[in-house]
């Protein structure tokens, strides 16, 4: 009877070594490094006050804002167009409608392909905070899209109307939409000129400046 050969690892090959190493680790359970990760936290740090932030942001993105109250928005709102020396005003919003016409200030509401716009007043239906953006809808504007009309746009918005995320602004929507998305929705976020003394703007690249009220 030949005599029972027996296994000698000197005499294997190195890559029969390396292929029982693989075996043994593929049997072997491994610990996780990182045993206490919650994947459904929120990736960043909720900031202390979602209105300071969006303001910050907004203003870094290139945006010009202003404070206001309910009872001093319509003197801020006449002393900008004059300041401005805004000639023609689209109004997109009905309810801005009889304050102008208080204070004299003659308006269009639709666009006319024959004059000019110098400004336009559009309402904002909710402020991101993360990001600065501004989110538009067709409820309280007629128009495609925000950009393209003037190279001004003034931008009226309510403090209750701050964000933290993008998921909000559209939870938001949904609740006020009986649990649906408007057909359309644009968001925005100002940019800077080329250069930052700049200030030639135009309605491909617009200025954008909020009065945010309190």
């Amino acid at each position: 009877m030949p005599p029972t050969a027996a296994f000698d690892s000197l005499n294997t090959t190195s890559k029969e070594n390396m292929r029982r190493k693989i075996r043994h680790a593929l049997t072997q359970k491994s610990t996780s490094k990182f045993p206490h990760i919650d994947i459904h936290a929120e990736p960043f740090e909720k900031p202390e006050n979602i209105v300071t932030e969006f303001l910050q942001n907004f203003r870094n993105a290139g945006g010009k804002f202003m404070i206001c109250q309910k009872e001093n928005f319509v003197d801020i709102l006449h002393k900008l167009i004059l300041g401005q020396r805004y000639a023609t005003i689209l109004n997109t919003n009905q309810s801005i409608s009889p304050a102008l016409t208080k204070r004299g200030l003659s308006y269009i509401t639709c666009i006319d392909s024959h004059r000019q716009v110098d400004v336009a007043l559009v309402y904002a239906d909710a402020l991101i905070a993360r990001t600065g953006s501004v989110l538009f809808t067709q409820k309280y504007s007629l128009y495609p899209s925000i950009r393209n009309i003037t190279k001004d746009i003034i931008i009226v918005a309510f403090e209750k109307n701050v964000v933290l995320d993008l998921k909000d602004a559209f939870a938001a929507q949904q609740e006020k939409n009986q649990g649906a998305l408007y057909d359309f929705t644009e968001i925005i976020t100002p940019t800077k000129p080329v250069y930052e003394k700049d200030e030639d703007y135009s309605s491909l690249d617009p200025r954008f400046i909020l009065l945010l009220i309190q």
